[in-house]
């Protein structure tokens, strides 16, 4: 041994570490290629998700589109017999509130012979004349202005149509509504092509490449229910009770009281029981406003109270957006009911809401019914008493209605006794006076009571009660323990108010349409596609899974990054392809009117089903402008077939 190293030593050592280096960037290469490929796993993923989400949320907008359309539609039409009445009723209930203010002014000029009498005319007085001032305001933006509300709600004018802007603005929702039924295939198709690219995949689509749109255009006639009583056309159906039964619950609930006997309730204490009416004229009965002064009976024998210890709900009917504004206009004008008792309106005394409502009545007939021209009465009062009595006396028959104004007293004592009027013996309705409207000519001469000065007639009667604490008459028995009955006297003062002489007028017709075919119609649920089934809420069923379910499809190329010619040749795909189910539902009213239509991601099912759709919609995707090829969807569907159900069921499960 020379103790010298071989000479072939370093070279050894050098082939070892170059085939290392080869193993290492062969592993390298490998991780690089592997991880690639999971993270364009993860993407092309992604982007089927993003494909088939956005397909069908373009869908479910389009029906979201289409049911806040039909239901803003309604509004729109519901506002045109509304907004139309108000210039003649309006017109009708000023002129008449302005005159009922005059003859209350003239008759306190004249002057009036108790202080009663004066305050109850005067109270009454105040309040049509601020009523009047509120009614003149609105009298002169509707029939003294610039303004003109056939505008809004007129639909032909000298052959313009339409021309109202309701109507305008109907027709151009209907037009919106048509046109997103027509293009929603399209237009979801390429918003999933846009997202899946987006995502970065190659390609990327939903099935069907046209998906249906389940809906028609219906007619009219269609809007009638839901304006008036907020029934859509296809309520029939439990799942189809729509926006205005399930969403605003514009409801009329019918209920059945459950009652218990609860404790006795003693005898009260007020007005007792009403006999022996004597010396009473004999006054024609008529229409009444107010409250008159003579008491009522109260129960004084006690009695069991009957408490409602539950309710059963009977059922309730629904009402529509022509409804809910009558009711809104009549609680402004008139009152509203609430836990305090009545709480007047801001025109409570008038008959604008009752003429209102029965115009807007004749006009919402027009829009549905016979164009036939229908009239109303309108009033015209005469409120000079010398006058109206002569005009009756030529033409009796020309006279609508006698009004008269009465103001009370009830009282412990008589008019001509020292003690009246004293605190705590009298009661008085000056406050609210009553208002008769008497049919025809009623003149108050023949009523056979006094005329005390100019236009004012009193009658003094009396009757008899056993107690009225409000005047003092309190409780007296006799020997045998029975009740004793004691006088009541009346005062009741009679002011003459005019007679209404007025004559019938037309009421426009705001739909004068030559035919129903030209005038808006809502879009509806085309039911020949099938019915959403209650019984059957799977979305593999019916025609949940027909036409409300969609597959999103994404392809992203599959080459390696590094080392393509050895790690992707025997790719036996030259992409990589994944598939996401989405389906749209709508958990509040299955139907075209209820704008509560949503999208969700569910398992992907029946992939030899889809399969078949992608091929036989292929050559949709030529209505895409260029976004998507009818050769790339063949092409994957035909990759898609060569999976059977369980193999792509495996594979699907991520």
């Amino acid at each position: 041994m020379t103790g010298k190293e071989p000479a072939c030593k370093g070279g050894q050592v050098m082939v070892l570490m170059l085939l290392g280096l080869a193993l290492l960037g062969g592993l390298v290469f490998y991780v690089v290629n592997s991880g690639d490929q999971t993270n364009r796993r993860v993407v092309v993923q992604n982007a089927a998700d993003s494909s088939a989400i956005s397909g069908a949320t373009w869908m479910a907008k389009s029906f979201n589109l289409i049911a806040m359309n039909n239901v803003a539609q309604t509004r729109v039409l519901a506002l045109v017999p509304v907004l139309d009445a108000f210039p003649l009723a309006t017109q009708m209930s000023y002129e008449e509130t302005r005159d009922w203010e005059a003859s209350l002014r003239n008759q306190l000029t004249r002057g009036v012979p108790d202080s009663w009498l004066k305050d109850g005319l005067e109270s009454l007085r105040q309040r049509i004349q601020n009523e009047r001032d509120i009614l003149g305001a609105m009298n002169d933006l509707f029939n003294n202005s610039d303004f003109h509300m056939d505008s809004l709600t007129l639909y032909n004018s000298n052959g313009q149509a339409p021309y109202g802007e309701l109507w305008q603005a109907a027709e151009a929702m209907d037009n919106f509504s048509l046109a997103t039924m027509m293009t929603a295939p399209v237009l979801a198709q390429e918003n999933a092509v846009r997202f899946g690219k987006a995502s970065d995949a190659d390609v990327a689509f939903i099935s069907p490449v046209e998906p249906t749109m389940p809906a028609f255009r219906g007619f009219w006639g269609q809007f009638e229910q839901p304006v008036k009583k907020g029934r859509i056309p296809d309520r029939v159906y439990a799942q189809r009770l729509g926006p205005y039964d399930r969403l605003f619950k514009w409801r009329d609930y019918q209920y059945e009281n459950i009652t218990e006997r609860g404790a006795w309730v003693p005898p009260t204490q007020g007005h007792g029981a009403i006999s022996n009416v004597t010396g009473r004229a004999n006054i024609p009965g008529g229409r009444s406003n107010g409250q008159g002064a003579m008491g009522q009976n109260t129960d004084h024998s006690g009695f069991w109270a009957q408490n409602v210890v539950g309710r059963i709900l009977k059922g309730y009917t629904t009402y529509g957006p022509y409804e809910w504004m009558m009711r809104r206009i009549h609680g402004y004008s008139y009152g509203w009911w609430n836990n305090n008792g009545f709480a007047p309106g801001q025109l409570s005394d008038t008959y604008f809401h009752e003429y209102h409502r029965q115009i807007g009545n004749i006009k919402l007939g027009y829009m549905w019914g016979a164009q036939d021209i229908r009239s109303i009465h309108y009033p015209k009062y005469v409120i000079d008493y010398p006058q109206a009595a002569g005009l009756a006396a030529q033409n009796p028959g020309a006279v609508n209605k006698t009004m008269v104004y009465l103001v009370e007293i009830r009282s412990k004592y008589r008019k001509d006794d020292p003690s009246f009027m004293t605190p705590g013996t009298f009661v008085t309705n000056d406050k609210l006076p009553v208002v008769k409207w008497m049919n025809g000519w009623q003149d108050p001469n023949t009523w056979g009571i006094p005329q005390i000065v100019p236009y004012i007639w009193e009658d003094q009667w009396q009757y008899m009660t056993t107690q009225d604490v409000d005047i003092g008459i309190q409780v007296q028995r006799d020997a045998t323990g029975q009740p004793v009955w004691q006088n009541v006297y009346m005062v009741s003062q009679y002011v003459f108010g005019g007679i209404d002489i007025g004559p019938q007028v037309q009421v426009s017709n705001p739909a004068n349409y030559a035919s129903q075919a030209d005038l808006p119609a809502p879009v509806l649920l085309d039911l020949k596609y099938g019915d959403y089934d209650l019984a059957l809420p799977d979305h593999d069923q019916g025609v949940r899974r027909d036409v409300f379910t969609y597959l999103g499809v994404a392809r992203k190329g599959n080459t390696p990054p590094a080392w393509s010619d050895r790690f992707g040749k025997d790719s036996p795909y030259k992409g990589m392809v994944a598939a996401a189910q989405a389906e749209i539902f709508n958990t509040t009213s299955w139907d075209l009117w209820t704008q509560d239509w949503k999208t969700q991601l569910v398992p992907v099912t029946q992939w030899q089903n889809w399969v078949a759709i992608t091929k036989s919609t292929a050559h949709y995707a030529g209505d895409t402008m260029g976004l998507l090829s009818d050769t790339d969807v063949v092409d994957i569907a035909d990759y898609m077939s060569r999976f059977s159900d369980p193999m792509a069921a495996d594979m699907l499960k991520h």
